[in-house]
């Protein structure tokens, strides 16, 4: 199985053609946006649940990128979930209403995929509650655009072997290094992942486009190259931001354990 990992178009219809078409190339079998693939025209500072805005002040009607986005696996975001609070149901059309409906969180054949607003982010020059960061091969930044790199907290994380997001707009790749062996599954599903007195290590891997990233799991490779050990550590890996050009994605190939960035330039 091969999956086409997407996150954060922010209403960019070109953009999603072009990922569409590397994705169709690339022989994917299934599409999955890992949210905010609606742009919310509200911004947060404005954000107020206890008011309602119209339709078109809230997001742009624009009913071919809907469809579009409706055949496509989906988790909410961030902006899915302030376009949600600002409308009331009956202002919602129906094709609309399809892209609001959707999970916070899905599994991907071992993996767990969610929006990275669930996580708390810190800077790498900064220490997260709970736990270390040690940087490798970054120097504190991200190589691909020089800004400083956004680093999860631990302890926000869902103590599972892969945890797939977007939210932050950097291609990233993460090591948490748990400092005991626990949890289990049912920490992928449970509605709030903070744990008191975390205590882990965050290492930022290097990442290179195309260059691809061992998955830990049940796949021959993965086991051969015994990637991982369960329980003990969890690779975080973080998309990269679909809506500019180049268009950020992620190929995941289930058959051979491995995800490796993309990027749709045409």
């Amino acid at each position: 199985m091969r999956y086409a990992v997407l996150a954060d178009l922010h209403g960019r219809p070109k953009a999603l053609r072009r990922i569409l078409a590397a994705a169709a190339a690339s022989g994917a079998d299934e599409i999955v946006c890992l949210g905010d693939y609606l742009e919310a025209k509200v911004p947060r500072r404005l954000h107020d649940p206890s008011r309602f805005w119209p339709l078109d002040r809230v997001v742009d009607p624009d009913p071919v990128l809907w469809s579009r986005l409706a055949g496509i696996r989906r988790v909410l975001g961030n902006q899915e979930l302030r376009i949600r609070e600002l409308l009331r149901p009956e202002q919602v059309p129906p094709d609309l209403a399809v892209l609001l409906d959707a999970p916070e969180r899905d599994r991907l054949h071992g993996v767990l995929g969610l929006h990275g607003h669930q996580i708390r982010w810190t800077t790498g020059r900064a220490e997260p509650a709970g736990g270390a960061i040690e940087l490798v091969g970054v120097a504190g930044q991200s190589p691909t655009d020089g800004r400083d790199l956004l680093v999860p907290v631990a302890a926000d994380v869902p103590r599972v072997p892969v945890v797939v997001v977007g939210h932050t707009h950097q291609e990233a790749v993460f090591e948490i290094v748990w400092s005991s062996a626990a949890s289990g599954d049912d920490a992928a599903d449970a509605p709030a992942t903070r744990l008191a007195g975390t205590a882990a290590t965050v290492r930022a891997l290097l990442v290179e486009p195309g260059r691809p990233v061992l998955v830990p799991g049940p796949s021959p490779v993965a086991r051969r190259l015994g990637a991982g050990l369960p329980g003990t550590s969890t690779l975080v890996v973080n998309v990269g931001p679909a809506r500019g050009k180049p268009s950020h994605w992620l190929l995941y190939d289930t058959d051979r354990g491995e995800m490796s960035f993309q990027r749709a330039v045409r």
